[in-house]
């Protein structure tokens, strides 16, 4: 076999011959200087090793056959009161699945009027996920003259609160059927860090088949009956990552029951928690590179969400949503490849980093008695917190940036959220909230530029702060004292400087490296629009 033209240009280069190459261009510094540590304390390297053995497993979706020939499932999630008509124009738009909401079992004829049932998937969620439910679709599909047991369900019982319910259609319900699933994408949506997150899904996993065993079922066939629900965010090698972690767990958990392998059916939700209200277009960017994540990373069934959605999202928004995907798989082939990312150093090294988290945080929950006592104590809950509250620190530091609320802000009014997504736990809503507050009552401020080399640079960064705010400064150089006694400000920031001008009331004046070195600039940002102090 011949030389690829990149084996023919390139040589081989050693781990030895790269890290020296780094170190040159670093002037001197490790190639480990530019390591990143995320919130669960896993390091992200600048260089990793690649394997001399080829010990590389790949990680599976559930159908490799179905994932090549026609992809993964598009899922539309449906409201309660959703039409037979609103349930065609979806699956006439791109969408493969529906997820449906609607309590009333009698509405459910109607809402699927039309619909070629054993050609989609069907999902169930909320109080639409019941056994009546299911009972009454597997009713409507005989009725029709369809194979019932062709369909695909995913009914989607809790196994925490409807384990017994679930138990109970083993027996009746097709091998194929899904009964129950575990929510991560939830809890992330709260707060929950990756880790937690793939661990408090392992934990309802366990709790199931736990279920299973204590009811006298063989907890093998149990594991069949499965499927998660796992947050993509926006970082998309953070989604690959999850997913083959999500995998790598569960094999590790039928491995510790004795069972044998079973493929576990995962669905990927675009989170919510990255959502913003600022530049809402820019949610269009960060579901894209969520669900680019799942689908290198081999989910089977991908949702994703309109940009308007945290105020009310349009039909438009949804069909973009829906529309990406089918753009992923018909033009861009990735759903032509099982597990592309097999293989890669960096993602089979940060695979086994989460999973090992992931299992950790899972150990945690076990030793608390389990995922439901977990819940019921406030364990769960207070990681969320505590996460979330960590994550907010580093966006108040400067330490993270949201691109259109911190990098790139577009001036204008906020919109209020629709009052559902009070609950979701959204690093932007932080700067939302500055934002309206400005908006309210603006302060007048200026910036002093100084003589120092560092005033250039100081100015830049304060102008990028303030501007996360909507605010404008006016810009004035040191002795200019005349127009700054004209332009009555309320405060006065001195990039450049660090003692008080000539005629300032020293309560007035902010000096910029104090503001660029706090560790919470948006709390200086926040007293700078309460003030309202004055000149001499």
């Amino acid at each position: 076999m011949g030389m690829t033209i990149n084996e023919a240009e390139f040589g081989a280069a050693s781990m030895a011959q790269w890290t020296d190459m780094a170190r040159r261009i670093l002037k001197g510094a490790a190639p480990d200087s530019l390591d990143r540590i995320d919130e669960d304390g896993l390091v992200t390297a600048a260089l990793y090793p690649v394997a001399s053995d080829d010990t590389t497993t790949q990680f599976l979706p559930a159908d490799p056959a179905r994932r090549l020939t026609a992809g993964w499932h598009v899922c539309q999630p449906m409201p309660g009161d959703a039409t037979s008509a609103q349930c065609r124009a979806v699956l006439e738009n791109g969408a493969t699945a529906l997820l449906l909401r609607t309590a009333d079992t009698g509405a459910l004829a109607a809402q699927l009027e039309g619909v070629v049932l054993p050609a989609i998937g069907i999902g169930f969620e909320g109080d639409a996920a019941t056994p009546d439910h299911y009972h009454t679709l597997m009713a409507l599909a005989s009725e029709r003259g369809d194979d019932a047991g062709l369909l695909d369900i995913d009914l989607g019982l809790d196994p925490l609160h409807a384990l017994a319910a679930g138990l109970a259609l083993h027996a009746e319900a097709p091998a194929a059927h899904r009964l129950f699933r575990v929510d991560g994408w939830s809890w992330h949506n709260r707060g929950l860090t990756a880790a937690q997150e793939l661990g408090l899904i392992t934990a309802g996993l366990a709790a199931m088949l736990r279920g299973a065993d204590s009811a006298g079922l063989n907890a093998g066939d149990i594991a069949s009956r499965a499927s998660v629900r796992l947050a993509l965010p926006a970082d998309s090698f953070a989604g690959v990552a999850a997913c083959r972690a999500m995998r790598r767990l569960w094999d590790g958990l039928l491995s510790a029951c004795g069972i044998a392998p079973t493929p576990l059916v995962l669905g990927g939700y675009a989170s919510l928690r990255m959502m913003s209200l600022l530049d809402a277009e820019v949610n269009m960017l960060r579901t894209t590179t969520a669900l680019l994540g799942g689908a290198i990373g081999g989910a089977d069934l991908m949702t994703g969400f309109g940009h308007d959605l945290l105020t009310g999202e349009s039909d438009a928004g949804q069909r973009t949503a829906r529309l990406v995907q089918v753009m992923m798989m018909a033009e861009s082939g990735l759903s032509a490849s099982l597990d592309p990312a097999s293989g890669s150093p960096f993602i089979e090294q940060r695979t086994e980093d989460l999973a090992t988290a992931g299992w950790a945080a899972f150990q945690a929950i076990e030793a608390a008695g389990g995922l439901a006592d977990a819940i019921d104590s406030g364990m769960i809950e207070g990681q969320a917190k505590a996460a979330s509250a960590r994550r907010e620190q580093r966006l108040r530091a400067g330490d993270s940036d949201l691109l259109g609320v911190t990098l790139q802000p577009v001036a204008g009014p906020v919109p209020d959220a629709n009052a559902e997504f009070a609950g979701i736990s959204r690093p932007a809503a932080i700067v939302e909230h500055l934002r309206r507050t400005a908006l309210a009552s603006p302060p007048r401020l200026l910036i002093l530029r100084g003589a120092s080399d560092s005033a250039a640079g100081e100015e830049r960064a304060m102008r990028r702060l303030l501007a996360m705010a909507g605010l404008q400064p006016v810009i004035l150089g040191a002795d200019e004292a005349e127009a700054i006694t004209a332009a009555r400000p309320d405060v006065v920031i001195g990039c450049g400087m660090t003692a008080v001008p000539h005629g300032l009331a020293a309560g007035s004046f902010r000096a910029a490296a104090s503001i660029l070195d706090s560790g919470d600039r948006l709390g200086c940002l926040e007293e700078m629009i309460g003030s309202k102090g004055g000149t001499a």
